[in-house]
């Protein structure tokens, strides 16, 4: 579909931040990807916002993120995380985050310019989803308060391949435990201690560059009913992460990523089909 120059000057509409931001809640707190299906669904579905370009979305982004992260920061799922000390917490947080944080801001304009079309999310998503599957056979009963820096490191590495949207870090963060033989539980649960801090950095990132291009007081009605949607749809999704962090398989989640992915390559097959 042709890009409505419209459409681009007037920018988000409260009624697109609102859908987007019920889909990002949940979305960022299970493995099947909020960067995924933010581009996809949209554009599957004929959004106006699948329109704008990406620095017209870049509040919309920053908002969700933030309205997820203080979601789960105000009120995180009630399943218990036994953890290391707090210093050594804090290690561990900085081994898990820090190969991500290297990896995007390296290959930053790579990724935005490059792994952002709708074929290349929906490779993502498969790809994604073969690992949850492979690590929902792994062996492993560790308890997560047994994390040490070897095990951090793993899933900081494992992480960056969700820098290909579509991939998921939470998903990545999963599979990561799993290799190092953590609980399918555990494993989840662990996955979940790193989403406020990666949420808030990811806003942080986004606002950093909205604020160098002139943008960030742009579609500011509209960020502020994404983001009352998002923290909203995050503390409906709690159900489902406890589930999750109880032994739930990951095979559901995949199998939704999957027909995601599916309906996508229908679609572009259909465009070049119709051109």
């Amino acid at each position: 579909r042709a890009t409505d120059p419209d459409s681009a000057l007037a920018g988000a509409s409260p009624r697109d931040a609102l859908l987007l931001g019920l889909l990002h809640g949940p979305a960022e707190l299970l493995p099947i990807s909020s960067s995924g299906h933010l581009t996809l669904i949209p554009w599957l579905t004929g959004m106006p916002y699948a329109s704008l370009p990406s620095e017209r979305r870049k509040t919309i982004e920053i908002a969700l993120h933030a309205g997820t992260a203080a979601a789960l920061a105000l009120a995180p799922p009630p399943s218990p995380i036994a953890m290391p000390s707090r210093g050594r917490s804090a290690l561990m947080a900085t081994a898990t985050l820090a190969p991500t944080a290297v990896a995007g801001f390296l290959a930053r304009g790579f990724v935005r310019t490059r792994l952002g079309t709708p074929a290349t999310v929906a490779v993502g998503l498969v790809a994604g989803s073969i690992a949850m599957v492979a690590a929902d056979f792994a062996p492993g009963n560790r308890k997560a308060g047994e994390l040490d820096a070897g095990d951090a490191t793993t899933i900081g590495l494992a992480q960056t391949a969700s820098l290909w949207p579509g991939v998921s870090r939470s998903a990545m963060a999963i599979v990561g435990a799993r290799m190092r033989g953590f609980a399918s539980g555990d494993s989840a649960r662990l996955a979940r201690a790193g989403i406020v801090p990666a949420s808030f950095a990811a806003a942080g990132l986004e606002s950093i560059e909205a604020i160098r291009e002139g943008r960030l007081g742009s579609d500011s009605k509209a960020a502020l009913v994404g983001a009352v949607a998002a923290f909203g749809s995050a503390l409906a999704a709690r159900p489902l992460v406890r589930r999750l962090e109880s032994g739930g398989r990951l095979w559901p989640w995949a199998l939704v990523r999957t027909l995601t992915a599916a309906a996508t390559m229908l679609r572009i097959r259909s465009l070049g089909n119709d051109g």
